[in-house]
Formats: C-alpha cells, structure tokens, sequence
C-alpha cells in the first residue's frame, strides 16, 4: 500500500511540476515571442483595417438604395473599439520600452506579452466574422408625406378670397367635380388661393395625397412650351411620389401609383393647355381630382367640371388689407381718408398693388408731412400712361410709383432680376456677387461691405413687396407679371437690344442667335435650349448665364476669343467636360462659376491669366486637385472648392501621383477673402496635407469667412494660435462668417455645398471626445450655432463655459454619453443668452434639461425644442420651466422610452404659459400617458399636433374652449378610436380635426 501510495504522490508531484513548468514556460513564451507576436497581430491588424474599409467602400457605393444591416454597425463598432484597443496597447509598449533603459520588470512585460497574443486571437475572429455577416439591405423608403403644408399670405381678412377656398372645398367634396379650374389676372391672389386650399385640405380626411406643383411662367405658348411644362410636371411629381423610372417609363409609373389613391393635384400657374394623360394623370383614376389655376381665360375651359373668375377685390376687402398693412389710426383720420379712397380707387382691387403701394405709405410715415407725400403718390397713379398695358396698367402705375422712390442703388440691382427666367429663385450671396461684378454696388470694395449692402437691398426690395422669399432658405424669386414691370422699366431706360435673354422652350441657333448676341451685353440662356456660335465677333459682352443646361457638353475653342469685356461667366449645372484655350481671353473677368460640373476633372493651365479673377467656384466637380497656376490668381478674393468623397491615397491622372492642394497655392492667394474646401472625412489624402493647408490659412491676413474641416484637434489648435500669433498687432481679426468642423465623429457628409459667404453664418462643430482648448473657446465666442457630438465627459454645458455660450442662436448636442443636464453648473449662468433653437439628440443620461430650475431664465427666448433618443427622461417640463419657455413654437419629442409626462403632474400652470407654442410632435413614446394634467390650461396659440407610438396615452388635453386654433390632429385611425373623453361634445369637436396618417 505504501509503494501504491508513494508511485501516486510520484506521480501526482511530476504532474504538478510538469504543470508548473509548462505555465512558467507559456508565461516566459508571452516575453520572449513578444517581438514575433507583435508583428502577427500588426499583421492580422492590417486584415482586419483592408476588411473595414472594404465594408465602408461597399457601403458608400450603394447608400442611396441601400443601408447598412444592425450587424453590420455592431461589427463596425467593435472594430473601431478594437483598433482604440489596439492603440492604447502600443502606447504601453512605448512606455515600458522607455523605463530602465528597457530593463522593466518582468510581470509587466509579461502582461503586455499576454494581452498581445489574446488581442491577436480577438482581432482574428473579427475578421473572420465579416465573412459571416450580412453588410446591407434594401433602404426602406418612407411613404411621400401626405401634404405638404404651404405658407401663404393669410386671407382671414379678406373674405372674398377666402369664399373662393370654402367653394373649392365644398367642389371637391362632390362626386361630379373632378376638374375644376380658377382663373384671373396675375396679382388677383390665385397662388395664396391655391396655397391656403392645400392646406385647409389637410384638415380632411378626403385625400390619401395632395400634390401641389408649382408651374412656372413662360412668355411663348408654342409647342416647345407645352413640352417643357409636361416636364416640369412630371419632374415634380416623380419627386413628390419617390419614384424612380427612366423617362420613357414617367408616365406609366405616375398612373400606376396614383390609380388607386384618393389623389388632389393642384396645379398652380398653368400658361397652356396640355393633354394630362401624357403625365400619367388618367381619367380612369375614379378617386382622383385635379385644380388650375391659370391667368390665361381659354386654358383648360372646355375640360373642366366648374371655374372662378378671381376678380378684384371688392371694396371692402380692399379697405381692410390696406388697414391690415397700413395700420388703422392712419387709414382712419380724417384728413388722410379721401387721399386713402383715391388711392385704394386707383389700385383697382388688386391684392399685389395694394400690398405695394401700402407698405410704401408706411414707410413715410416717418416724415411729419407724410400727408404730402400720400397726394404725391396719388397723383403719380392717376396720370395716365403713354403707352398703356391694359388690364395690367394698375399695377405698371404701382410698380413704377415705388420704383422711382427707391434707393438709387436699389434701381438697377431690380432691373437686374430681368435677366432671370420667370419665378426664378436666386440665392441672396449669388446674386450679391453679381451686382458687385456689374459694379451696381458703388464703394463696396471687399465683399464683407458687398453682402452687407446687399442685405440692405433685398431688405428694402422684400419690404416694399417687390420681391418674394423662395422655397429655399436665403433664396428669392420675383413675381412673373412684376417681372414684366420690370422689363418694361428696363427696356424704357436702357436699349432693348443690349439684352438677350432665352424665352423658355425655344431653339435659339444659326444667324438669329450671332445676330442677337453681338449687340448684347447682358445674355442669359439659362435652361435653355441653343447651340453656341463657332465664335463670337463681339466684345460687348459683359455677363453670360448658361447654367442649368445639362445638355451643354461642349464650347468650342474659339468662343472666348472677343469677349475681353465679359465680367461673369456662370456654367454651373452643365455637362461640359473641359474649358477651352480661349478663356485666357476673359482679361475682365471676375466671377467664374464651374460648381456642380461634374464631368470637368481639371483646369486648363492658363487659368493663370485672369487676372481680374475676384471669385471662383469649384464646388461639385471632377476635379481632383488645385493647378498650382491658381496660386498665381493674385486678385482672387474667393475660392470654393471641393473634392470627391471617394479620393484615396492612389489619386491621380494617367498614373502620376497628385497633390490635392499643391505647397504654397492657397498661401500665394494674399487678396483671398473667403476659402470653402469641403472635403469628405474619410479623404485620406486630405489627413495627410492638412496641417500644412491649415498653415496657410492662418497666414491669409484679408480672411474673413472660412469653411474648413480639421480632422484632430491638434490641428485645430495649432491653426488657431497660427492665425493669433500672425495677427498679434491687428484688433480685429476674427472671421465675420464661418463653418468649422473639429473632428469626425458620426460624420456621413461634411459642411454641404451651399457655402457662400454668409454674413450671418458662424456655425462650429466639435466632434471629438477631448478636452476643449481655449482655441475652441475663443471662436466659440463668435459664433451663432454649435454642435456637440461625441463627448465623453460633459455632464452639461458647463464644459463649454458660460461666457462663450451667450451669443449662441442655436445648439445641437448628440451622443453625448455622460450629459445629465443641459444648463447646470456654469452654464446655469447663462441669463442672457440669445439660444433660440435647441436639438438634444441620443443622450443616454439625460434626466433634465435644467439641473436647477432657478437658471431655467437660460431658456426663455427658445423657439425650437427637440428631443430624442433621451431613455432615461422620464418629465419634460417642470412647472417652473413651463412659465418661462415664453417662446417656444416648434416641439418635437421621439424616441424617449421612459417619458411619462410632457407637463409634470401636480403643475398649476400660470395662465398665459407657452403662450407662442404652435406646433407639437410626439413620436415614439412608448410610456406617455399624460400631456397635461391641468384641463384648465390655455393652449392660446397651437395649430398642429401629431401623435404616433403613443399606445399609452388615452387623453388629449383639450376642451371646448382651451385650443380654439387647434386645427390638425395627425394620428392614426387605430389610436384615436382608443381615446377616452370627458364627454361626446369635446368628441365632436375635435373630430372633424383629425388627421388619420
């Protein structure tokens, strides 16, 4: 037994030490193999880095069709944490190389040792896990939203308009009216007629769909008109509905979608008659409805169920938007009201020279002898004309009346809207740039005064109602019957024959277009159809439009040669794919714009003699970098350029190695004034020049507007106390406008290519987890709007530091992991501040948007509030915050999974809270079950309301009396018949509101 139990202990102790012997050798492995073990995880590093950009290569190549799979961002994920693994990693190995001189104790090598090889075998699976997963699906596309709302003159105040929108409805409610039409003068109110029927038809539940689209005006009617408007019909729709068909099949898959929808299509400024089955619009579809709107008596008569002549306004209604404008003391005295009849006599009715000649009266009175002025007026409109326009004389009168008391550098800059096509809409700075390139703008001498100036007059032109705000923000357009005012002034004060300006549709080539453009200093082509002279034996020229023609591939090389004179030239939106030789003739030229060419990949190299070259614009384009020869533009004050998002380390042409931004060309540009380069955040070339870009920058010293990507924020740093240290002895040498974006997280697209020079635009965006340096801090104190995304730290906005949040206008603040308050801290100082739109988005700790709500003061001048992806928000609005969101408008609040209330239950909400707030969203809210517990609360000034993935809430906070403006309630029909109410007329009240989506 004892030899038994001796062989077993024998046995047992060479196990233990084989044991023992094995793990010390494994653990002497981890030190020794380092090196070797090293290179194999670099090496499966470098799998794992070819797999992810595969992966993201594949994801930007379909995105418009595709999305990427909840797998597909986890692996995302994980290898982004790993290579952050990975990096902290090599950072140890660097630290214990540097300790003893290399002799470190061995438990830390030995650890280090170890992580390596388990690092190995994790960066190992996930490499072999992108085989397995499934990267993208199909991109579910969101139905087309039911209507989309207009923002028209309102018409409460004239009757007689808003008869004529009651009658629609009453129309459209019948089953025998599928065509009806309206008809009437420009400037009778048939556009805010069709404006407000959009949007009083939402309040139904007649239509799944309300298409409106907005034809625009054209002087010629033949055949090429009536092709152009079938386009543009069709173009709209096809967007609108969200389909996707080759031309030849538009039609088809119009019909197809709409043959079975409760469909209104509202076609507004319809200048002939087309046959509607051509765009897909069939008389087959039982359920759907068409209105007109036409100046034209005879267009589209025959086919219609029914028609209103919009006439003049009577004259009360005359009398009560002319008080409306005007003000009703001054209307009333007794002294000014038979200057006022006359004057209402001579405007004949019409709502657009009412309008006109009103705020030109307000206008003076500033002057003590106003009245004086009035009889002036009035005088000016009774004189006859001598040469009559007809039905449209009152409002030529008008228009030439307001016209002659404008500013004198007002004057030409409207004449200057004629060169545009009809209803065309121009962005503010565009159109800026061009005035001061015709030299309209007197004393302007940078552009910084030039945008000022150009404020000031489209202020002026906007207020006197001559001009029109457009879709668009930062866009205008002028109304087409006001344009032909205006062209009649024009050609009456300057010779007819120096403009040539494209009727829409017609084919201009051959002798009638050499003999037209020779004697032209102003030609505007733009989405036109024509085909450019060999050459051109004229130097008259000074501004050339051609943008919009994609069919404009090619200009022939001798086009330039006589035009030394042209001082604009616009291409943008063509399909040409070179410039030729002869544009080094343009030795006045001074705004070139190429941007959204996409087919040009380089400048030819004599770009260098333009010398009078102020703005060029490379935005959008093939081009893959900057001829050095630019840097020879010395007179260049703005330079706008992008590059395409999918440039790599491999760019070039015919092999050669390029530089994106060569040495020295933006650093050569001393009179440069504005710089955009708008550069994707995945562009590696641009990782690897931009310190050195960012060098130059900081040594421009005539800069004041900047849009710029820095990818670290060391790089950031470094540019700002460049541009500090080179301006030392300057006072002022902030930027006037800017779009800065420091880092890249959760980046898709950088800054856009909307950038001009906006005198209002100074937008920052900090996109990474670090400290903020006080270089962020000092041109955070400029700035008007600020983004946060990705910081790891920041419990509230106090790491940002009062003094630079209050001239802040607006704030976005996105995956923030660590927010729990948004004003809190320092920034609880914030007392005075100027934020007017506040986005909190993804904020996984969010639990209040005041910490403490004696601060809340921060918040009363907010008129945008969005909020979500906030799980952990359970109260949206304490009491003490309800009284102080005096502003609020806009309120939007999704996909916060805990929120119980929108106003804390137990509040006694003072009378007049919220008393600006018009528009609520409520989305995703799985455990809402409460708005308001106070039915005594005034909702003095709501219209819409939208509910959706609310299963819990079953009480809407309404009476009889406490929302009289309330007009939409869109929800859906399953949710509303779960409603309960406190009793059936609240019921009956709110029915006829709902919005079932």
């Amino acid at each position: 037994m004892e030899s038994v139990a001796t062989e077993v202990t024998g046995n047992v102790a060479t196990s233990t030490v084989n044991y023992v012997l094995g793990y010390l050798k494994r653990k002497y492995g981890y030190v020794s193999n380092l090196k070797e073990n090293w290179a194999k995880l670099e090496k499966e590093k470098g799998y794992l880095c070819d797999k992810e950009a595969d992966v993201t290569n594949n994801l930007e190549k379909d995105e418009e069709t595709m999305e990427e799979t909840a797998e597909c961002k986890t692996w995302l994920k994980e290898v982004k944490d790993m290579k952050a693994k990975l990096e902290e990693l090599r950072k140890k190995d660097d630290n214990i190389s540097r300790c003893f001189c290399g002799l470190c104790p061995f438990h830390s090598l030995l650890k280090l040792g170890k992580d390596v090889v388990t690092y190995t075998t994790e960066v190992t699976a996930l490499c072999d896990r992108q085989q397995k997963i499934n990267i993208m699906v199909k991109r579910e596309k969101a139905p087309p939203i039911r209507v989309r709302m207009k923002h028209p003159k309102k018409i409460d105040d004239v009757p007689s308009l808003n008869d004529h929108v009651e009658k629609l409805l009453k129309w459209l409610k019948g089953d025998n009216f599928k065509r009806l039409r309206i008809w009437g003068l420009p400037g009778v109110g048939k556009t805010t007629i069709m404006k407000n029927l959009n949007n009083r038809v939402r309040e139904t539940q007649q239509f799944d769909i309300v298409l409106f689209v907005d034809v625009s005006e054209a002087k010629s009617m033949g055949e090429e008109m009536r092709e152009v408007m079938r386009e543009e019909i069709q173009e709209q729709l096809v967007k609108r509905l969200q389909l996707g068909a080759q031309s030849d099949q538009i039609p088809d898959e119009i019909s197809k979608n709409l043959v079975d929808q409760r469909y209104l299509l509202l076609l507004d400024g319809v200048y002939s008659e087309i046959d509607l089955n051509d765009i897909g619009i069939h008389d087959n579809h039982e359920l759907g409805k068409v209105v007109f709107a036409t100046r034209y008596r005879n267009v589209y008569r025959s086919s219609t169920d029914e028609e209103i002549n919009i006439t003049r306004l009577s004259e009360n209604d005359g009398q009560n938007l002319f008080k409306k404008l005007l003000g009703d003391i001054e209307v009333d005295q007794p002294d000014s009201q038979p200057i006022v009849k006359g004057i209402l006599r001579e405007c004949g009715g019409m709502p657009q020279v009412i309008m006109i000649i009103a705020n030109m009266l307000r206008d003076m009175l500033i002057d003590e002898n106003y009245l004086a002025s009035w009889r002036d007026v009035l005088c000016q409109l009774q004189v006859p004309s001598t040469d009559p326009m007809g039905e449209m004389e009152e409002v030529y009168k008008a228009f030439k009346t307001v016209y002659d008391r404008l500013n004198r550098d007002c004057q030409p800059c409207l004449r200057y809207w004629t060169i545009f096509p009809p209803d065309y809409e121009v962005h503010e700075d565009y159109m800026t740039e061009c005035w001061k390139a015709e030299q309209f703008l007197a004393r302007a001498e940078t552009l910084g005064n030039a945008r000022d100036r150009g404020q000031r007059i489209f202020y002026e032109l906007e207020d006197k109602s001559l001009l029109e705000k457009g879709r668009k923000a930062r866009h205008f357009k002028m109304p087409f019957f006001l344009q032909r005012m205006a062209v009649r002034i024009r050609d009456q004060e300057e010779e007819d024959s120096k403009f040539l300006v494209g009727e829409g549709g017609k084919i201009l080539e051959g002798e009638e277009l050499l003999e037209k453009w020779e004697s032209a200093q102003r030609v505007s082509l733009i989405r036109q159809k024509f085909t450019l002279p060999q050459k051109l034996a004229s130097d008259k020229t000074l501004t050339l439009l051609l943008q919009k023609n994609p069919n404009l591939t090619e200009i022939p090389e001798s086009f330039f040669e006589s035009m030394c004179n042209l001082r604009i030239l616009d291409l943008c939106n063509t399909g040409i794919m070179s410039m030729p030789p002869s544009i080094s003739n343009l030795k006045n030229l001074r705004l070139l714009y190429l941007n959204n060419c996409g087919h040009i990949v380089e400048l030819p190299p004599n770009l260098q003699q333009l010398k009078s070259l102020e703005i060029l614009d490379l935005r959008n384009t093939g081009i893959l970098t900057l001829p050095k020869e630019i840097g020879q533009l010395t007179g260049l004050k703005c330079l706008r350029v992008s590059f395409k998002k999918n440039c790599s380390c491999s760019n070039g042409i015919n092999g050669q190695p390029l530089l994106m931004i060569p040495c020295n060309v933006i650093a050569s540009l001393s009179s440069l004034e504005e710089l955009s380069i708008d550069v994707n955040y995945k562009n590696k070339i641009w990782n690897q020049i931009v310190d050195t870009v960012a060098g130059e920058v900081a040594k421009l010293k005539k800069l004041a507007s900047l849009c710029f990507y820095f990818p670290e924020l060391t790089c950031f740093e470094a540019f700002t106390e460049a541009r500090n240290r080179n301006y030392m002895e300057q006072e002022d040498h902030g930027l006037r406008s800017f779009r800065i974006v420091v880092g890249n997280h959760n980046m898709d697209n950088f800054l856009g290519f909307d950038f001009f020079g906006y005198t209002t635009e100074r937008h920052l965006r900090f996109a990474t987890g670090g400290v903020i340096p006080n270089a962020f801090s000092n041109v955070l104190k400029q700035g008007y709007s600020l983004e946060l995304l990705g910081h790891h730290s920041a419990k509230n906005l106090s790491v940002i530091g009062a003094a630079n949040l209050e001239g802040l206008k607006a704030c976005t603040i996105e995956e923030c992991d660590e927010m729990e308050s948004i004003i809190g801290g320092e920034s609880g100082d914030i007392v005075t501040g100027a934020l007017q739109k506040l986005h909190l988005i993804n904020l996984p700790k969010l639990v209040s948007i005041c910490e403490d709500l004696n601060e809340s003061r921060s918040l009363n001048k907010i008129t945008t509030l969005t909020l979500q992806g906030c799980p952990r928000l359970k109260r949206l609005f304490p009491q003490a915050l309800v009284q102080l969101l005096c502003n609020l408008k806009d309120l939007q609040v999704k996909d916060c999974s805990k929120i119980e209330e929108i106003i804390e239950g137990g509040s006694i909400v003072e009378i007049g809270a919220l008393p600006k707030l018009k528009n609520v969203v409520l989305c995703k809210l799985p455990r809402l079950f409460r708005i308001c517990e106070d039915v005594s609360f005034e909702w003095l000034s709501l219209e819409t309301m939208k509910i959706q993935n609310c299963p819990d809430l079953k009480h809407l906070p309404f009476s009889m009396e406490n929302a009289t403006r309330l007009r939409v309630i869109e929800c859906t029909e399953n949710w509303w018949s779960q409603l309960v109410w406190p009793d059936d007329s609240v019921q009956d009240r709110l029915k006829g509101l709902r919005s079932f989506t």
